[in-house]
């Protein structure tokens, strides 16, 4: 079984609240409050070329109602790299099925098969873009919207379609993507409906990083759901990673980067325009009690203050122990969120890299000499 690894692209550099210290710097990334309000061509290059040199096969494009838009920003991304696969965080309900599903195709076709596609629901800010709709109508429309979605991308001729809440008539899409039958379509899972979405609709589902009891109870819940349609998915974690030369080092620099994200919230709550919420108002925020570090390595302290995804700590040989874990369950992608300051840092985290592509390798490998006795 293959891996994966994936990182994030932000759109514009890190607004830093206090300084531009390293562990200012690494506080600003791991906070989900990051008030994006531009796009800058330059950062978002670097940040491309950066993370295609340093070992990630991927980054996603995260998006919000503010934020400018994810296709013009994945294909530029695209443009600055060679390698890296480029995924596009996209809500139903904002632009027309079929019309996002030539917009992928465009960017897929342009790439050379190197973009695909991330549904999520935007519960914190779809009204912005006029989404009125309660949760159940969402996820009812999300299952219209896929649909037309999936079949402009594959069908050799034009359709109709009349559902609750989309009508098309001729539906089509005369460009068609690198990628057979379509690019890649992912969707976080986590609610009942979410499940049956993604097992109905989705190649990838993705998780929220959690402790491995947790992970493994979810994909069999999303296991048995895609059983019933007669499919199977991949799975993807979502978690960040604070590498350092050794553990003690990694665990003074996370102990650290909470403090700094404790000083950045509050200054944030003090500087914030009356009109702009906080962006985790209405969010659970994970694990509000007991230990702050679970499992092997996962340090949930951070998350619980920020609202983030839950992060692997520790020297190199450490985290890859740890996401390997994760692997053994059957999750072949993972985004490692990670903002290096410095030479060190930056070896560091290639090694931990370095060492699980290797893992990966090694895997498939034996697997693939077991399937042939």
């Amino acid at each position: 079984m293959s891996i994966e690894l994936r990182s994030w692209i932000n759109p514009q550099p890190y607004a830093f609240g206090l300084s531009t210290s390293g562990i200012d710097r690494q506080a600003e990334y791991f906070s989900a409050d990051q008030p994006v309000v531009s796009v800058d061509p330059v950062h978002i290059a670097a940040e491309a070329r950066e993370y295609e040199a340093s070992g990630y096969d991927s980054s996603i494009i995260p998006q919000s109602a503010s934020w400018p838009d994810v296709f013009t920003v994945a294909t530029w991304a695209l443009a600055h790299s060679q390698r890296l696969k480029l995924i596009a965080a996209h809500r139903p309900g904002v632009t027309a099925p079929a019309a996002a599903a030539r917009a992928l195709a465009t960017v897929d076709r342009l790439s050379g098969g190197r973009a695909s596609v991330h549904i999520i629901m935007g519960h914190h800010d779809r009204q912005a873009d006029g989404d009125l709709l309660d949760q159940s109508s969402v996820y009812a429309r999300a299952g219209e919207y896929l649909e037309i979605f999936n079949r402009t991308l594959v069908e050799p001729e034009p359709f109709d379609f009349k559902g609750d809440f989309y009508e098309v008539r001729g539906a089509w899409s005369g460009i068609r993507p690198v990628q057979a039958p379509r690019p890649v379509l992912s969707l976080p899972v986590g609610s009942p409906q979410s499940i049956e979405l993604a097992a109905r609709h989705a190649d990838v589902f993705a998780i929220r990083g959690q402790t491995l009891d947790e992970a493994r109870d979810l994909l069999e819940t999303v296991r048995t759901a895609a059983d019933r349609q007669g499919r199977e998915l991949k799975g993807w974690g979502n978690f960040n990673v604070i590498v350092g030369t050794t553990d003690d080092e990694a665990w003074a620099r996370a102990r650290a980067i909470e403090t700094a994200a404790r000083a950045l919230a509050e200054h944030r709550a003090r500087t914030r325009p009356p009109w702009r919420p906080d962006f985790n108002d209405g969010r659970p925020k994970p694990y509000p009690d007991g230990p702050d570090v679970r499992d092997r390595a996962l340090f949930v302290g951070l998350s619980r203050l920020t609202g983030t995804e839950v992060a692997f700590v520790g020297s190199p040989t450490t985290v890859a122990d740890a996401v390997l874990e994760y692997h053994d369950l059957g999750i072949e992608i993972f985004t490692l969120g990670s903002h290096v300051t410095n030479p060190v840092e930056e070896e560091a985290r290639r090694e931990l890299l370095r060492l699980l592509h290797a893992a990966g390798a090694a895997r498939e490998q034996i697997a693939a000499v077991g399937g042939a006795h």
